[in-house]
């Protein structure tokens, strides 16, 4: 049974509508274009993806229950789309032994149907319960995020996956094995880790590339120590070495002054320069080029001796002082010894020894050895960090686990409880589908005994014969077996397209009367009907719509008993529910039941309206059911109501209160003056054409203005003396 349906979206439900009901027959009014097709076709075609926004409550179980819907697309489907009808299995009643074995099938399917519809409640009700501990332990768990996140951040990484769903994080938390050995730390332990890590994140630092001196060797050369002195076989030899200055003798030498002796400022001859130039023979020349070339060579290696500037390096700033004040030192050590070198160079027979400048070398590169000990600690630190991190977060999760042991215990305990009556009720609803699956092939095996289609044609016969229908019949089909076919009198082939609008809807709700009641298909078995009949009586005479009233309430409505004794109405369904839509509230009144606590025991009242927000469903009270006369002007008094449905609607209440009550002509009433206004000539042309297609038009060109209209409207009454009736009418005072 439908207790509640919620529509949204196909067609003119713009907004969500809900109908909501608790009984057996449900009537629902609506004038047309209102939205009750859009209901009845989703109910026809609850499953199609353009319902998805749609629902119904509680699901149906299609296994035991089925809605049959009349509609214009069940008509199209069923009769103009083939020549032919399937023909409708019925249980004949010859076969007495047999009939009851299916009636007794029969209630026991609906016993065991019952006894699904109740476990599937139960079941429900029990995932419902399994939902609340699952949110309240979830939310419990869920403070870890809310704790955790924001704020510092320090510990956020541990949760990342888990920070969008207290699902997610609740699921991890509650799957952790519980530690195996004593929890020793906490979370400001954690915390002091973290930070002290994150002192190592970056990239890896590159080493500092030693000091390197590629001249050292030139001051352990012995020249240094050497005394350099001209030839000694030399006839000025022994003279020099008297002065024990040859030095100051070799650099006179270097001064020419013109013939005059450097030394005595005398006239001196050939033969003396002679003399001391082979005193400082080619030895000695060599000897100073060496000492040239090694000073050179000093030189240049110490210009390309390469430092290294390592202040911006966080972690050895702290030895960048002494490397500095080092490195100072080892170059005062180089300058001193190039200085030396060139007083050796000036002064070849001095003794001069170079400082050993390795030894503040190796100062300098014990310093820069010891930042490159802390840069590779920190590189494999930095290469590990990862797996610390991961630790910390092991860790982290080993603690809550333990924290929340207690919780996660109760949470276990309640939820196993509750899934394990789950699946105990699961099982028993397994059990009672297999046996309404063996009652069903029961069902159908009894049925063969007894199923034929002719029993149908004689109750859509005679039921057309009822009405004084007997222009045409349904025949079978000679040519294949269990089809119908609607024939005239003394002819043999289908004439459904050439019989009229109103013929067609009989012959079409009475077709579908027939398969309420029997089977299209003679393999299936009875399930629990739902019947929707959408606007039964389109297009028929008054007759044939009491007729058809009549014939849908005895067929289709429950039986009513008075429980005297409780003083209730004990009500008995023929089907399990029953849905009538329509836009005549003639057939609207003839199908509710006049006794009040009758109608209260089982029917709702329903209606369905539309404005430019889109259609509602709302409840319907009994004492509201008024003539179509009086819809038509509770629809005009909607502004937002549809434009053609207003405009439609003033158009019918015209036509119906001056053509049928007041029998006056309105040609001279349009034929004055004022409706000869260009802001009334939307309202003249419309009110005045025959096709009522322009109310579509009035929408299209957007020539609908109500309060125009509503005006032109309230001229015709006050022109015709029947101001009043358009007051009353319009609710003015």
């Amino acid at each position: 049974m439908i207790k509640k349906i919620t529509i949204l979206g196909p067609a003119c439900y713009k907004q969500t509508a809900t109908l909501e009901t608790d009984k057996n027959i449900n009537l629902i009014y609506g004038l047309n274009g209102s939205g009750k097709s859009t209901l009845s076709e989703y109910l026809r075609n609850f499953s199609d993806p353009i319902y998805s926004s749609c629902n119904i409550e509680p699901p149906l179980d299609m296994d035991v229950e089925e809605i049959l819907v009349y509609n214009e697309k069940y008509v199209r489907d069923v009769f103009y789309s083939s020549e032919t009808q399937r023909g409708i299995f019925s249980l004949s009643k010859e076969n007495s032994d047999a009939r009851k074995r299916i009636d007794s099938a029969n209630i026991e399917l609906r016993d065991l149907s019952s006894q699904i519809s109740k476990q599937i409640e139960l079941r429900q009700n029990l995932s419902k319960e399994l939902d609340t501990i699952r949110d309240s332990y979830y939310s419990r768990f869920w403070q870890i995020k809310k704790q955790y996140t924001g704020g510092d951040r320090v510990l956020e990484y541990c949760l990342e996956g888990l920070k969008g769903s207290k699902e997610a994080l609740s699921t991890y938390l509650i799957k952790l094995p519980l530690p195996s050995t004593p929890i020793n730390y906490t979370i400001n332990d954690l915390r002091d880790e973290i930070q002290r890590l994150n002192e190592f994140k970056g990239s890896q630092i590159a080493t500092i590339p030693t000091i390197e001196f590629k001249a050292a060797d030139v001051e352990l050369d012995p020249i240094f120590k050497d005394v350099i002195t001209g030839n000694k076989d030399s006839r000025v030899a022994k003279l020099i070495n008297q002065l024990q200055n040859s030095d100051w003798v070799k650099t006179g030498m270097s001064f020419d002054t013109n013939g005059v002796c450097p030394f005595c400022q005398r006239p001196y001859s050939e033969d003396i320069i002679s003399l001391l130039k082979e005193y400082f023979n080619e030895d000695y020349e060599r000897a100073l080029a060496y000492i040239e070339a090694k000073g050179l060579a000093y030189s240049s290696a110490i210009k390309e001796i390469v430092t290294i500037d390592f202040s911006h390096i966080e972690i050895v700033k702290h030895l960048v002082q002494p490397y500095e004040e080092a490195l100072k030192a080892y170059f005062e050590v180089l300058n001193s010894n190039i200085s030396k070198i060139r007083d050796k160079y000036r002064h070849p027979s001095s003794i001069i020894e170079l400082d050993n400048s390795s030894l503040k070398l190796n100062v300098v590169n014990g310093i820069i050895a010891q930042a490159n000990t802390l840069i590779e600690d920190f590189n494999k630190r930095l290469s590990k960090i990862s797996q610390e991190l991961s630790l910390v977060k092991t860790k982290f999760w080993n603690l809550l686990r333990v924290e929340y042991t207690q919780s996660i215990v109760d949470f276990i305990e309640q939820q196993t409880t509750v899934e394990q009556k789950i699946k105990k009720v699961m099982a028993s609803e397994k059990e009672y589908r297999e046996k309404m699956g063996a009652v069903s092939m029961l069902i159908e095996e009894e049925q063969k005994k007894i199923i034929n289609i002719d029993d149908a044609i004689i109750h859509i016969n005679s039921m057309l014969i009822d009405m004084g229908i007997t222009d045409f019949k349904i025949v079978k089909c000679d040519h294949e077996e269990g089809l119908y076919r609607i024939v005239r009198e003394n002819e043999n082939k289908s004439i459904f397209k050439t019989l009229s609008e109103g013929e067609r809807t009989i012959i079409s709700i009475l077709y579908f009367i027939e398969t309420c009641q029997g089977l299209l298909d003679k393999s299936s078995t009875n399930k629990k009907r739902i019947i929707v009949i959408d606007d039964p009586v389109s297009s028929l005479s008054n007759i044939y719509v009491f007729n058809i009233g009549r014939l849908l309430r005895n067929l289709f409505y429950p039986e009513l008993k008075v429980d005297k004794e409780n003083q209730q109405i004990i009500v008995t369904p023929k089907f399990e529910q029953v849905f009538i839509l329509t836009h005549s509230l003639y057939f609207f009144y003839e199908m509710t039941e006049i006794v009040e606590d009758r109608r209260h025991a089982a029917q709702a009242l329903f209606r369905v309206s539309k404005n430019e927000e889109g259609s509602k469903i709302e409840i319907m009270h009994y004492e509201h059911i008024q003539s179509d006369y009086h819809a038509y002007w509770m629809a005009i008094r909607d502004p937002k109501a549809n434009p053609a449905l207003i405009a439609n609607c003033m158009r019918n209440i015209i036509e119906y209160f001056f053509n049928f009550v007041e029998k006056r002509d309105l040609n001279n009433v349009f034929n004055q003056d004022i409706f000869k206004k260009p802001k009334y000539q939307a309202f003249y042309r419309y009110i005045n054409r025959e096709s009522h297609s322009l109310g579509q038009n009035i929408y299209d060109f957007k020539e609908f203005d109500y309060e125009i209209f509503m005006d032109a409207l309230k001229k015709v009454f006050e022109t015709m003396g029947y101001g009043k009736h358009y007051k009353k009418m319009m609710r003015i005072k």
